[in-house]
């Protein structure tokens, strides 16, 4: 991801193709494509005609742009975290702590502790936004959320440790279940043995 602040069209360009478009794709795929983005891109499109319809100067109009498309980015982000915390919860439910003994469960938890603060902090930037500038430093904020939610994604929830955890808890609950139906057969067995005794 591009974090520089674009100052010409070419930049400007840079940040639609690596940042913006891989997003935009991410939210696609996901069916889930939030309609403020869609306002967003609207916004920045109108801002570009501009330099070629009123003559603004490139740099004013690549910041309008850039802060309209970043904000659209936004909605992107807080997707993913919203995703990325189902997933971690979706992973609560399982007994991950049987993982490399149990530092698969500690650094989950860091990384998710990491990645709400992280959220927390851009949001609340996103608040303190009144000019086109700190919309690029909120954006700033989010970049590294982003990456520690793609990161949460590959070396936990896509984890092969998790399914290995996953088929061990299934075993752990079938195992039970035998032993108890076992020891069942066996006390009803040693009652009739006790009863026939007695009679």
């Amino acid at each position: 991801m591009a974090s520089k602040k674009p100052k010409s069209f070419p930049e400007l360009f840079e940040f639609y193709y690596e940042d913006f478009k891989p997003l935009y794709g991410h939210v696609q795929s996901l069916n889930e494509l939030p309609l403020g983005m869609l306002f967003e891109v609207n916004a920045a499109f109108d801002h570009l005609s501009r330099h070629w319809h009123y003559k603004q100067d490139e740099e004013e109009v690549v910041n309008s742009v850039s802060a309209h498309l970043k904000r659209g980015c936004f909605d992107v982000f807080k997707i993913v975290v919203r995703d990325t915390i189902d997933h971690y919860n979706e992973l609560r439910r399982i007994n991950t702590s049987i993982i490399n003994n149990g530092d698969f469960d500690r650094e989950m938890r860091q990384l998710v502790a990491e990645i709400r603060s992280g959220a927390i902090t851009a949001r609340q930037a996103e608040g303190d936004s009144r000019d086109k500038i700190t919309w690029h430093k909120a954006y700033e904020l989010w970049e590294p959320v982003y990456i520690n939610c793609a990161r949460f994604d590959k070396e936990y929830y896509l984890s092969e440790k998790v399914e290995w955890a996953r088929r061990k808890q299934r075993w752990r609950i079938w195992r039970h279940r035998i032993e108890g139906v076992i020891l069942g057969v066996l006390a009803g067995l040693i009652v009739w043995w006790l009863t026939s005794l007695g009679s």
